[in-house]
Order: structure tokens, then sequence, then C-alpha cells
């Protein structure tokens, strides 16, 4: 197995929880390690998640539209914006790298807005893989990917979080390895 560059490490303190995103590609064999230094004790959560594009069907899509379609007024809760960076006023700056021949086409706008209304909607869906506290807490495991898979690799250190002055004597450093290989071909 060779060195995998999505492998990480990461400072975290009992009761803590971080996750980031592995691609796993066709025909790979992989092989995930965890480690931590020993104050944060024997026992490492880790699950693994396949991050999945689901299509929503179009009455539930209809549901979700009314949240696109909000909008913030930034003005009223950014009470240090600057007049100088206003979204409404074309000679609000001066900016010497732009574009003065560019216009800003209103039919194109709309036109984007009604062909995005149309599209269909998806959602992520985290479906779980793996989780190490069915499997004895174990700190390794070894897949082979079919298919191009989207990852999610969750670690998690069990306890308290501590709130005292002192918190950085409850952290230590803990490092997700990842390996991959060529998979084998089986039979003849």
């Amino acid at each position: 197995m060779k060195y995998d560059s999505q492998s990480r490490s990461a400072l975290l303190g009992k009761g803590q929880k971080s996750e980031f995103h592995l691609v796993a590609y066709n025909g790979m064999d992989y092989r995930i390690t965890v480690c931590a230094e020993e104050n944060l004790g024997e026992e490492i959560h880790f699950k693994i998640y396949e991050k999945q594009r689901v299509l929503i069907k179009p009455e539930k899509a209809e549901d979700l539209a009314v949240y696109e379609e909000e909008q913030i007024d930034l003005e009223s809760q950014d009470e240090y914006a600057d007049d100088t960076y206003d979204q409404y006023s074309d000679n609000a700056y001066n900016d010497s790298y732009s574009d003065p021949y560019s216009d800003y086409s209103e039919s194109y706008s709309e036109e984007t807005v009604a062909q995005g209304s149309n599209e269909p909607k998806f959602k992520l869906v985290k479906e779980l893989l793996y989780d190490n506290t069915s499997d004895s807490l174990s700190m390794s495991l070894e897949f082979t990917a079919q298919g191009t898979m989207s990852l999610i690799v969750e670690i998690s250190i069990p306890g308290e979080a501590q709130t005292s002055k002192l918190a950085l004597r409850n952290m230590g450093c803990v490092g997700v390895l990842v390996e991959h290989a060529s998979a084998l071909k089986a039979g003849f």
C-alpha cells in the first residue's frame, strides 16, 4: 500500500468530533488507520459515511423553493457595512481592473432564474457504511471501492469536554492515515 495524500491530522480534545471528505476511486484497495496520543484515551470512535445526491420529487421540491427565494437584507444586519461596496450602485468605487465595456443584461438574468426553477432538485444524504464501535473499536479498516465513492470520515473522542483554563492538557493529536493500492483481480 502507498501513502495517500488524503491523510489528515488534527488537534482534538475529549468530547470533540471532526470530519473530513475522502474520495475512494473505483478498483482501488484502501486502508484507513486511526491513531491518537495516549492522553486522549484508548477509545477513538470513527465512522465512515457515503455522501450521495438524491433526487427530490417535484412535489417536495416546491417546498424547498421557499427557502431558496428568501432574501436576506445585509444592510440591516451589518452595522459596519461600507457604502463604497454597495451592490446597487455602479459608481461605488473606481476599479482599474474592471471591464468598462461589460454590460449587465437583465434578460439573461431572468432566463437563468426561469430555467433554474425547472431544473431537478437534489439533497445530500449521508449513509453510514462503517462504525468501529460495532467492530471492537478497531483502529484500522481495509476495503475495496466498488465505484468512485464520496466518503466522509468522522472521528470523535469520547468523554466530556473540559471548560477549564487548562484544556490544552486534555487535547492531543489524532492522525488518520489513508493508504491505497490497485485492487488485485480475482480469478484466472
